[in-house]
């Protein structure tokens, strides 16, 4: 969701419309993939880890569709997607479900996974600096570039496969080369459009 609204120079606000409402649904639904997941309930997990990614595309549509996107918005949605994928990937690890990639890619899985939690520790301490320095003046918020909406789902694929334990060991190891690429592809060019959250 990117924001459309006028707000108030030195606040945020977070209404209760359709599509925040759906971006909190995906926050109540990572509630229950970590039951699940702690439950060893993989395939119920996996279910879930598709229903929640489905929700990130219909909230933005919605936004769009009914003019209510919102600065406040917009950020609810990247902060619920790296809780979402980040607690979500940490029990995966936890629980070796990446064990069919090994031999195939060094490290395995953290080869994969510490550019995604880098990525998504970057992304919420982007939040949290931009929220502070925002108390005493007004700035725009970066928009997600075109290849950060992409890598998103380059992280969840492979998280999936391996979660709900499907496919040769080749398609899980291929996803997750992917998502190497396009993690370090995101990081390039959110240095260059956002770099100034950090440095302003």
């Amino acid at each position: 969701m990117h924001p459309t609204r006028k707000e108030s120079p030195y606040k945020i606000s977070l209404d209760f419309n359709v599509p925040n409402t759906v971006t909190a649904s995906r926050v109540v639904l990572t509630l229950f993939i970590i039951y699940f997941m702690l439950q060893s309930q993989y395939t119920l997990a996996g279910i879930l880890i598709i229903v929640a990614a489905i929700t990130d595309g219909v909230d933005g549509f919605l936004s769009r569709r009914l003019g209510q996107s919102s600065l406040g918005g917009a950020l609810f949605d990247m902060i619920a997607d790296q809780l979402f994928f980040m607690s979500t990937l940490a029990l995966a690890i936890t629980a070796g479900l990446f064990v069919n990639a090994d031999g195939l890619i060094p490290l395995n899985p953290y080869l994969y996974a510490v550019p995604a939690f880098a990525g998504g520790i970057a992304v919420i301490l982007g939040i949290i600096i931009y929220l502070w320095k925002r108390r005493k003046r007004t700035f725009p918020f970066p928009a997600p570039t075109r290849v950060a909406k992409v890598n998103f789902w380059f992280w969840l694929a492979p998280l999936i496969i391996a979660i709900l334990g499907i496919g040769p060991g080749w398609l899980l190891a291929g996803l997750m080369y992917l998502a190497i690429i396009s993690t370090l592809l995101t990081f390039y060019s959110y240095l260059r459009k956002a770099g100034y959250v950090f440095t302003n």
